[in-house]
Order: structure tokens, then C-alpha cells, then sequence
């Protein structure tokens, strides 16, 4: 059968079309099998690509999303994790016990100025450092922020008058749980012209 161009403009190898109407075609990627007994053949849908049509071209279908789906903010994180990761692998090295309360609450203070409840459980840090309770014993707290400083110092030494805005968009970078998998969410250009200019990747080794 033949097609409409602007039908084959979008038809790649494996792919089929279904013709709805003079205006519309759906298509699905699939593959042939022989039905068991018989010399008949049967096309299998394995994915339904979308709908073409004259006007509008290629319509994707909707993902199915199952499950619940939760974002967090992974930025700061990421951010640190490029520019103080020895500092970090050194506390985690040196107090097996405490090291990741105290990396977690440096890891906030950095990112929000303050270590609290709400900020962890929606950050990446929670799932990197779990089961923590905020607020932290005051110890444990003054070490955090004690750890803070130092790793601002780290970025002011790499970023200099630009540190704070880097930061503020960190935040603005996440990822997210969906279909029961972690994935990056797209980066806005602006954090992708932020980190290309000084030389860091958001999409550290999570």
C-alpha cells in the first residue's frame, strides 16, 4: 500500500501504519509472528508511537505513568558533589557513625542556609543519606555548619563572584521518581549555559 509523504516523513524501519481516515494514520512500531498450527501470520503491536495526521504531523501518545510520582531537588547536590567530593569521601571516611548526619546538614546549609525537616525530605539528600531526623543534636549541627563553611570556601575558590547565583539555580535542577525509576529531569538552558561556562556537569554520578 502506498503512503501519503507526510505519512512516510515520520514511518522508520519496523514501524507501521494504520489508516484512520484521508487525514489520519496511527502508528506503532511492531514485529510478524506465525500463529502456532496454521501458515497464517499475525502483526504485533509492540508500541503504539502515536498519530499522524495531515495538519499537525506526529502526534507522540502520552507516556502511561504508573505509581506515584515524587520530585526532588538534586542541583545543590550534584553541584557539591563536583567541587567537594574529597571533602566529602574525606568525613564520610573519618566518622563512619556520624560522618552522614554531618555531610547531610553541610549539604543543606550550602543549598538553604539552614538543615530542617522540609528542605531534606525534599532534596536528593534524603535519598543519599537516609533515615536522618532533623532537627540534628547540637553537636552534630554546629559540626554541619562548620563543614558548610568550609565547602563554600571550596566554591568561591572555583566559582568566585558567580557562586551565589550557581546556587540559587542548583535548586531548580531535579529528579524524579517516576515509572519506578529515578530519572533527570530536563535542565533549563540557563542552568545548562551555568555549568558549560564553569565547567561542571549536573548529571553527576547520583
Amino acid at each position: 500500500m502506498a503512503y501519503p509523504d507526510w505519512v512516510l516523513a515520520h514511518k522508520g524501519k519496523g514501524m507501521y501504519v494504520n489508516k484512520v481516515n484521508e487525514d489520519t494514520y496511527r502508528i506503532y512500531r511492531g514485529h510478524s509472528e506465525r500463529v502456532k498450527g496454521t501458515a497464517k501470520v499475525r502483526r504485533v503491536v509492540d508500541e503504539y508511537i502515536g498519530t499522524i495526521t495531515r495538519d499537525r504531523g506526529l502526534i507522540p501518545t502520552k507516556a502511561k505513568i504508573k505509581g506515584n510520582v515524587r520530585t526532588l531537588c538534586f542541583g545543590t547536590y550534584a553541584l557539591l558533589m563536583w567541587f567537594c567530593r574529597t571533602q566529602i569521601a574525606g568525613i564520610l571516611h573519618r566518622q563512619a557513625k556520624e560522618g552522614p548526619a554531618v555531610v547531610a546538614a553541610a549539604l543543606l546549609h550550602v543549598s538553604y542556609g539552614y538543615a530542617d525537616a522540609v528542605s531534606y525530605e525534599n532534596d536528593w539528600i534524603s535519598v543519599k543519606f537516609p533515615g536522618l531526623s532533623f532537627p540534628l543534636p547540637p553537636a552534630l549541627e554546629k559540626e554541619g555548619e562548620r563543614v558548610a563553611r568550609a565547602m563554600r570556601s571550596t566554591l568561591h575558590a572555583a566559582l568566585g563572584a558567580h557562586v551565589s547565583t550557581i546556587i540559587q539555580a542548583s535548586r531548580h535542577v531535579h529528579r524524579v521518581w517516576v515509572n519506578g525509576q529515578w530519572v533527570n529531569a530536563s535542565v533549563s538552558e540557563t542552568c545548562k549555559v551555568l555549568a558549560h561556562t564553569h565547567g561542571f556537569r549536573w548529571e553527576v554520578n547520583a
